[in-house]
Parts: structure tokens; C-alpha cells; sequence
């Protein structure tokens, strides 16, 4: 697709009732998304997974969309749009069975190598400490931590991989100019500054209870691997545990006492064959690659260094963990000033 398809991506992704599924049914049934974006009321009732609703709501908002005008707000959030046809559009989106057409991102794009930690968003002290600690250990072995940036077990894990001088990447469940909760918002330039926020929601939609069971689907398609921390039979942590399942992503639970309700959740995904994470080893294990490839990238990292590459960009040319990279420079700081 050109240019002017990735600007009807945008702009359909902008009408509420167009994702992905319904997106693509457009496309398919006329044959072109500019075609699709033309038509009238009787022609668009006629598409499959297109009724009455959507097709008025379609006709009503797109005299008020503008793609242009998209691309121009989400500059001026700090952010930028990148659309399924991008070839920047993140590679690990697509096990998803339907991708999400549209990814705001504010801050670096998300790192190949991530882990997920979800869990309650009234969790208990000890759950807490279980996502600190978990977490922080990730992000030190080079891995970006994926979460939420709901209260309670995201927020632990997205605080621990920034005090760990990692990465955190943060899926919202509103669009990158509402940071939901508002007190979160601190977190998030934060993030957004070691990391990244994404999301899929354009400045038209609102924050709703439907956006977050969305937003997870995105936490699992991101992550090589998801923790569930802590979390009742209740918690939608249990939801993004169901879509790491679907798009073949492992998945580990933290064990917990039979009769505490904190951990019905996690207890009942490990009796369906949910990785026992005792230790961040046990979610790591296979997954050092990623620390022997920024070893075996050593001499190419020295060279880049001594000609001035700052550490972002020598992690986006040799595709190495920024928390990698500065470890490595610190390692070179070291011996340049032994040899002095």
C-alpha cells in the first residue's frame, strides 16, 4: 500500500466501531480502502461485520476526520504514527490474529526482546515486592518490561525497570493526550523518556471500560514472555494472559496460598500449564541471548562509541537494549581509564 492508503488507515482507525477486523472487511469487500471510504449507506450495510450502527456512525464522523490533522496532534503529544503498512510497524504485532491498524507511540518504539508483568490493581505488599523484584531483574538483564500503566502491580513493574536504568514500555487504554489515571501522568514522561507509551486509540475516542481488554491484547503481542504477578479469578490480568496464550506467547504465574483470593487467579493459570515463576530465572531461562548478543557485538559498539554514536543510536544500529549499551560503555569507560 502507498501513501495514500496509510492515510485511510488513519482515518478509518479515527471513526469509533473501525478496528481491525471491520477495517479489513472494508477493504476486501470494495476492493480498496479509498473506494470504502466513499461509499454510500447501502453499500456499507451490505458489508459483512458492517450493520445499520456502524455504517450511520461511519457516514456521520468521516466529514470530521482528518488523517493530516492526526499525524499533526500526535507530533505536538511528542509522538508519532505508525500504521500496519509502516515497515517500522512492531514485527511481534503481527501474531496477533487481528493486529491493531494504528500504534501511537510516544518515546522509542518498542524493543524486540520484552517481557509483560500484569497482575491486580490492588494488590497485596508482598505482591508488590514480587513485581518490583521481578521486574527490576528483567530490566537489568536487558529485557524491556511491558506493562499497563493501571495502579497496583503495572505501576511497580514500570517503576522498578526505570529505577533498574532499563526500558518500560506502557499500552494505554486511552489515547496518548489522556493519560488514564491522571496521577500517573509523572510516570508517564518518565516512560516516554526511557521507553515508550503506545497506543492504538486516536484523539476521537474516548476512555471507556472496552478500551482496556484492547489495550492487553497489545501488552501480549509485544511480550516474548508474560508474568502474571498476582490476581484474582476476576482480574483482567487473566484476560492478557488468555491473549498471550492465543498468539503462542509463554506464560508464567508468581504461586500463592490456596485460600487468598490475590491468587486464585494466578494459582488456577498455573493448574492450566502457566510457567511456576518462583524466581526471575524462571522466566529468563533461554532468554540470555539477547545478553550474548550485545557481548558479541562489543567491537562494533566501541567503534560507534569512539566516533561519537550516542548510546540510543548505537542501540538502534546494532538493535542491542539501551541497558546493555550503557553497561558495555561503562565497561569501556573502565578500561580506557585503567590504560591512562
Amino acid at each position: 500500500m502507498g501513501k495514500l492508503d496509510r492515510l485511510y488507515i488513519i482515518a478509518f482507525n479515527m471513526v469509533q466501531g473501525i478496528g481491525g477486523l471491520r477495517l479489513r472487511a472494508l477493504a476486501e469487500h470494495f476492493g480498496g480502502l479509498d473506494k470504502a471510504w466513499e461509499a454510500n449507506l447501502k453499500d456499507l450495510r451490505q458489508t459483512p461485520g458492517i450493520g445499520e450502527k456502524i455504517a450511520q456512525q461511519l457516514l456521520t464522523q468521516r466529514e470530521k476526520v482528518d488523517p493530516v490533522r492526526e499525524e499533526e496532534w500526535a507530533r505536538k503529544q511528542g509522538g508519532r504514527i505508525v500504521t500496519i503498512v509502516d515497515q517500522n510497524y512492531p514485527q511481534e504485532l503481527r501474531s496477533l490474529a487481528v493486529p491493531p491498524p494504528v500504534l501511537y507511540i510516544v518515546g522509542h518504539a518498542p524493543r524486540k526482546h520484552c517481557i509483560g508483568v500484569v497482575g491486580t490493581r490492588r494488590p497485596s505488599p508482598a505482591g508488590q515486592r514480587q513485581a518490583w523484584v521481578f521486574s527490576q531483574e528483567f530490566a537489568r538483564r536487558g529485557f524491556a518490561v511491558v506493562s499497563g500503566l493501571a495502579r497496583g502491580i503495572d505501576k511497580q513493574a514500570h517503576l522498578a525497570a526505570l529505577r533498574a536504568g532499563g526500558e518500560t514500555v506502557a499500552v494505554l487504554g486511552s489515547h496518548i493526550g489522556s493519560i488514564y489515571p491522571a496521577e500517573h501522568r509523572g510516570l508517564a514522561e518518565q516512560i516516554a523518556k526511557q521507553g515508550a507509551l503506545v497506543s492504538e486509540f486516536a484523539s476521537t475516542h474516548p476512555t471507556v471500560p472496552g478500551n482496556f481488554p484492547r489495550r492487553n491484547r497489545i501488552i501480549a503481542g509485544l511480550s516474548q514472555r508474560l508474568l502474571v504477578v498476582e490476581a484474582s479469578l476476576k482480574s483482567g490480568a487473566l484476560n492478557t494472559a488468555d491473549w498471550a496464550a492465543e498468539c503462542g506467547k509463554d506464560v508464567w504465574a508468581i504461586p500463592g496460598a490456596i485460600a487468598d483470593p490475590l491468587r486464585e487467579g494466578t494459582n488456577r493459570l498455573i493448574q492450566q500449564g502457566a510457567g511456576l515463576a518462583a524466581d526471575p530465572s524462571d522466566v529468563l531461562l533461554g532468554l540470555d541471548e539477547v545478553s550474548e548478543a550485545s557481548g558479541e557485538h562489543l567491537d562494533e559498539l566501541a567503534k560507534l562509541y569512539h566516533r561519537g554514536a550516542s548510546p540510543d543510536e548505537i542501540s538502534a544500529l546494532l538493535r542491542i537494549p539501551i541497558s546493555h549499551v550503557l553497561a558495555r560503555l561503562t565497561d569501556l569507560e573502565l578500561a580506557s581509564k585503567g590504560r591512562g
